[in-house]
């Protein structure tokens, strides 16, 4: 028989203290999870939102209309401006600027296209 009975096993307040510790450490586990979660979360919204920019800036060089654009995407707001008219005078080549604006998150993308013009031919006037 041990000499101190105290030292037979671990006492009630050690046995809280490494609970309460290890509770500490879940806590701060699933915080920390919580959190990278959440970034994981945001990093997928806004990968579908800059895919979307690129269907809609596709869509814009193919020729569809800005307005047809903007009722297949609401979220976006498209403006279509003139950058310089005419670049190129012998081509009649011309750069549109397209800015495409997403409400949330927020994200604003600039395109510029070169738009082909007709060719002019020294016979014409």
């Amino acid at each position: 028989m041990p000499a101190n009975p105290r030292e037979d096993g671990y006492a009630l307040t050690e046995v809280l203290v490494a609970s309460v510790i290890a509770a500490a450490v879940v806590a701060m586990a699933m915080s920390g999870m919580t959190v990278a979660l959440r970034g994981a979360r945001g990093a997928a919204d806004m990968q579908h939102v800059l895919l979307e920019g690129a269907n809609i800036s596709a869509r814009l060089r193919a020729g569809d209309r800005a307005a047809n654009v903007a009722a297949d995407y609401p979220d976006w707001r498209i403006s279509i401006l003139a950058v310089d008219r005419p670049v190129d005078p012998r081509t009649g080549a011309v750069l549109t600027r397209a800015r495409l604006e997403h409400t949330a998150p927020r994200l604003a993308l600039d395109f510029i296209f070169v738009e082909d013009g007709y060719l002019l031919t020294d016979d014409e006037p």
